[in-house]
C-alpha cells in the first residue's frame, strides 16, 4: 500500500483517523516498578497523544495502565514492559491481527514506550509507504518509497510532560520534500529539513530502480537489504531484509540515546 501524503491528507481516512485506539501498558517484568508510576507515565502519554500528536497526525488513542495482575482486555493493544528485550528496548509488532509493544524496563523506559506508542498509532500495521526523492548521496535523488515511522527519524530526541521524559517524533511536514522553510520538521523543531536522519536516528525505504530495501542507520551509515517482496508486509519484510543485526541496531534504543548524550556532552 503506497500512499502519497499532503498537508491534508488526514481528511481523505476520516473513517480509520477518528477512531480512538485503547492501548494499555502492563509490567510483565521482573522489575518492582510501582503501578503508581506506571498509572503517572500512561497519564503523560495520554497528554502527549491529546495536545501534541493528535493536532498533527489525526490519531487518536487512550492509554492506561494495567495492574500486573490483571488480564488484557479484548480489543486493547498491548504494551508490556519485560525483563529484556532481545536485541533492543523497544519494538512494535503485529499478533493475531493485534498490534501490541514491547518495551525494555529500563531506565528511560518511559521515553521508549512513548516511541513505541506513537509509531503504533501512525501505522499499526507496518504497510504505509511515501514517495520522495532519495536521500542516498551516491544516487540521483530519484524517487524512492519510505516506509512511515514517525519517531525514528528523531529518537534520540525527547521531552518532559509532568516531569515525564517522552519521545519527540516527526511531523506530516517531514514527508513533504516540498515543506516551506517556516514549517516544523519535528514536534521539537530539531529537525531542520524533510527527511533529514541525525546521528543516532535512521529511515527505511525500497528503491523502485534495484527493487531493494535501504536504510541509513544510526551510525550515520547508509546500507542496502534484501529485494522487497510485494505480497509481504512492508514493514516484517524490511526487518527480514536486514536481519537480526540490524534490528539489534535500531531497536536498542536506550543504548542508542545514551551515545547520543554523551557525544554532546
Amino acid at each position: 500500500m503506497i500512499l502519497v501524503l499532503h498537508k491534508y491528507f488526514s481528511y481523505r481516512y476520516t473513517s480509520t483517523v477518528m477512531q480512538t485506539k485503547r492501548i494499555g501498558i502492563k509490567n510483565n517484568s521482573s522489575m518492582d516498578i510501582d503501578f503508581a508510576d506506571i498509572t503517572k507515565v500512561a497519564q503523560a502519554l495520554q497528554v502527549q497523544i491529546d495536545r501534541d500528536f493528535f493536532p498533527e497526525w489525526g490519531r487518536r488513542g487512550q492509554i492506561f495502565s494495567i495492574h500486573k495482575t490483571d488480564s488484557v482486555p479484548q480489543s486493547v493493544w498491548p504494551m508490556y514492559l519485560i525483563d529484556k528485550l532481545e536485541g533492543g528496548s523497544g519494538v512494535h509488532l503485529v499478533k493475531n491481527h493485534t498490534p501490541y509493544a514491547n518495551v525494555e524496563a529500563s531506565e528511560d523506559w518511559s521515553v521508549t514506550a512513548s516511541h513505541e506508542l506513537l509509531e503504533m498509532l501512525a501505522d499499526p500495521y507496518g504497510h504505509r509507504l511515501v514517495s520522495a526523492p532519495s536521500i542516498d548521496p551516491t544516487t540521483d535523488g530519484h524517487m524512492v518509497y519510505y516506509l512511515i515511522e514517525v519517531a525514528d527519524p528523531c529518537e534520540v530526541f525527547s521531552y518532559s510532560i509532568d516531569s515525564v521524559a517522552v519521545s519527540d517524533f516527526v511531523t506530516r511536514e517531514y514527508y513533504n520534500e516540498n515543506s516551506p522553510a517556516t514549517e516544523a520538521n519535528d514536534l521539537l523543531s530539531r529537525l531542520a529539513s524533510p527527511y533529514e536522519v541525525p546521528e543516532g536516528c535512521y529511515i527505511s525505504w525500497v528503491d523502485p530502480e534495484d527493487g531493494r530495501w535501504h536504510q541509513k542507520r544510526p551510525n550515520g551509515e547508509f546500507v542496502t537489504g534484501k529485494k522487497r517482496k510485494p505480497k509481504e508486509n512492508p514493514r516484517e519484510d524490511r526487518d527480514a531484509s536486514f536481519g537480526e543485526d540490524e534490528d539489534k541496531e535500531r531497536h536498542n534504543l536506550s543504548s542508542i540515546r545514551a551515545r547520543f548524550y554523551k557525544k554532546r556532552k
